[in-house]
Formats: structure tokens, sequence, C-alpha cells
């Protein structure tokens, strides 16, 4: 585990790009962005019908950007309810806290329990890992404590490849990170 001095102040750790810290979020802050990728889990598993409508939609929900709906039928198949909850762009705050779906609210959990998130990736084309995966600073305590959760919710967790230094907490879908989440509390 990393000493407070060792955590940059404007950067993460890992030398990750584009990273931010997540310290110690806030429990109803991890609640509501748990509850929003729930939320949002659930239209892309009923809306998307490809892995190609699968991306559009997850990079709709994780970025606001709506006018990538260029699909008249994902944008049929969609309720006016979730496209309303797609559009978020105006309300300001990203509901993911600028992470990807799938991975943003295990991130959330894990920093809640004094886990440091340090990267992550939903699992995509063009992304740095084909399966979602979140690496974090871990102590021995929490990963034991995690081990079965890990394990129950059809997860696993490795050293970080290239990144020894960190838990690589991975699934094979983003269903499995977020039953993971679940288990966390």
């Amino acid at each position: 585990m990393p000493t407070e001095a060792e955590i940059p102040d404007d950067e993460g750790l890992g030398c990750f790009r584009d990273v931010w810290m997540i310290l110690n979020e806030p429990l109803d802050y991890a609640r509501r962005v748990i509850g929003v990728e729930s939320e949002f889990i659930e239209i892309v598993g009923r809306v998307a019908q490809s892995e190609e409508e699968f991306e559009i939609l997850s990079s709709i929900l994780e970025t606001g950007e709506v006018d990538r709906v260029n699909s008249a039928s994902l944008e049929a198949r969609s309720s006016a309810q979730e496209l309303e909850m797609i559009d978020w762009s105006d309300d300001g705050d990203p509901p993911l806290g600028n992470l990807e779906l799938g991975v943003s609210g295990l991130a959330h959990a894990l920093s809640t329990i004094g886990a440091v998130p340090v990267a992550s990736c939903r699992g995509h084309k063009g992304g740095w890992s084909d399966i979602p995966v979140v690496y974090a600073a871990v102590d021995e305590q929490r990963a034991s404590w995690l081990q079965p959760l890990v394990r129950d919710s059809g997860c696993g967790f490795h050293i970080g490849l290239n990144r020894e230094e960190f838990l690589a907490i991975d699934g094979p879908s983003i269903r499995h990170t977020h039953q993971l989440l679940n288990l966390i509390g």
C-alpha cells in the first residue's frame, strides 16, 4: 500500500495515463455511482443486440454524447425514460465518475474499503484490456477479505501485468465485476 506521501495530489499511481485519485470515497457517493451503474448495465443488456451496439451505448452512457446514437433501431428499442437517463450531459457531473461502465462501481467500492484504485478498463476494442479490470493497491488484510468475494462473483485477481505493485481484479464480463461490487457491499 502506498503511504499518503507517495500518493500524488494531481495524478494517479503507477504511471498510468489520464488518471486521478479515487481515495476514501464517501459511501453515499459510491452508492450513487453503483446505483446508476446498475441501471446503465440493465439498459445496455436490454437494448444492445450486438457487440457494436454494446460499445456505442456504453460509450454514450460514459460520456453523455447522445449524438452518437446513430441507429434508429437502437433508439427505437430504448424507452423514453432510458433515453432521458442516457442524456445526462446537461446535468453536469458524469454519473459514473468519469470511469467506464462495469468498472466504475467496483473502483468506487474498493475505495470505500481503503483500497486505492489506480486504473480500470471495461474491456473493449481500443482499450488496454480485453476484459473488465480494476488495478488497485490493496494490502494483504483487504486482499484476504476480498478473496472469497472475488471467487463467489466469478471474478479473479492476480498481480498486475507489468505492474507488480498492484492487484488486478478482473472478470469475464461487466456483470461479473458488478456482482463483485455488490458482494463488497
